[in-house]
């Protein structure tokens, strides 16, 4: 029989266990290294795990979390991701990291910008794609009528899939780094040694998995809330182009269409969103379905029967 209690493994790519280990000097130097052999990397400052980059004159505009964000003794500056589910907007997640990485950290006042910092935005993606792909691609930005004209701009973003197919030209550090996302043994490499020690410590650790398990249900709660506010900012969007519909077609009828139009573009899709992710999250934590149904009749009783909720819980 399946023990539904067994504890869940947190392997290198949960984002706690992620930014501890990445956050030994060494070993986040040897994986640059391996990433970007081209580069000779002499030595790196200290990682910076989970560094946050709002902007407080425009509260309106979206803050990021960065996993792991260093600097080398060149001044090139590396942004490391870990993403596990596929949002399908890697590229413009990844265009807009630089983009919050230009705005705080690559050029200093009264500097030109023949001074600006190059820029290396690096996904490590665990997930399955539809089309296949190797495990390492580098992108540059250059001329669409001529490939071989590169805008030296400075910003480079790869992307490593775990589930790649290789190439040939991997080095063993990057091969031994697909490895460790797909919580593989590795043997010969004393930095990865000291990486998988380190998960298997906090693995062990009752203290460190509860900070996880919080961690994690923290970030879950946090997407909730943000989902609920968007379908409030959408009911209000809708309601305020209702208003303004009803200028022309009369107040009631223009905004009960705002009303619904803006729940029609929020409500159930940010619900039905919450409970899939709520659902996978009480199942990576060891949760049984009983559990996770009380859970879910908690949380959405008044919104869905009994036998929806079941039906969710079926289907995930």
């Amino acid at each position: 029989m399946k023990n539904m209690h067994k504890k869940p493994w947190f392997g290198f790519t949960e984002d706690m266990v992620f930014g501890e280990v990445m956050s030994n000097k060494e070993f986040c130097k040897h994986v640059l290294q391996g990433i970007l052999p081209e580069l000779a990397i002499e030595d790196i400052y200290f990682p910076h795990k989970q560094e946050e980059i709002n902007d407080p004159e425009h509260y309106d505009q979206k803050d990021v979390r960065l996993d792991i964000l260093v600097e080398d003794y060149n001044h090139n500056l590396y942004n490391i991701e870990v993403q596990t589910t596929n949002t399908d907007d890697i590229a413009r997640r990844m265009r807009y990291y630089a983009a919050k990485a230009d705005q705080r950290y690559t050029l200093k006042k009264g500097s030109t910008y023949r001074n600006l910092k190059n820029v290396y935005i690096i996904f490590l993606c665990s997930f399955n794609l539809a089309e296949k792909k190797p495990i390492k691609s580098k992108y540059l930005t250059i001329n669409s009528d001529n490939q071989t004209d590169v805008l030296q701009d400075g910003l480079t973003k790869i992307i490593i899939n775990s589930n790649g197919i290789p190439s040939g030209n991997e080095t063993k550090t990057l091969l031994n780094l697909v490895k460790l996302m797909k919580n593989l043994p590795i043997s010969g490499d004393a930095y990865f040694d000291i990486a998988q020690n380190r998960i298997k410590e906090i693995n062990s650790d009752e203290k460190w998995r509860d900070m996880i398990m919080d961690y994690e249900t923290k970030l879950l709660e946090r997407e909730q809330d943000a989902e609920e506010r968007g379908l409030k900012r959408g009911i209000e969007k809708g309601i305020n182009q209702g208003i303004q519909q009803g200028m022309q077609q009369g107040i009631r009828q223009g905004i009960q269409q705002g009303i619904e139009q803006g729940t029609k573009e929020g409500k159930k899709k940010e619900k039905l969103i919450g409970i899939k992710k709520l659902i996978l999250a009480l199942k990576d934590f060891g949760g049984n379905d009983q559990q996770i149904l009380q859970r879910l009749e908690k949380d959405y009783g008044d919104s869905f029967s009994k036998e929806e909720l079941e039906k969710f819980l079926k289907e995930s």
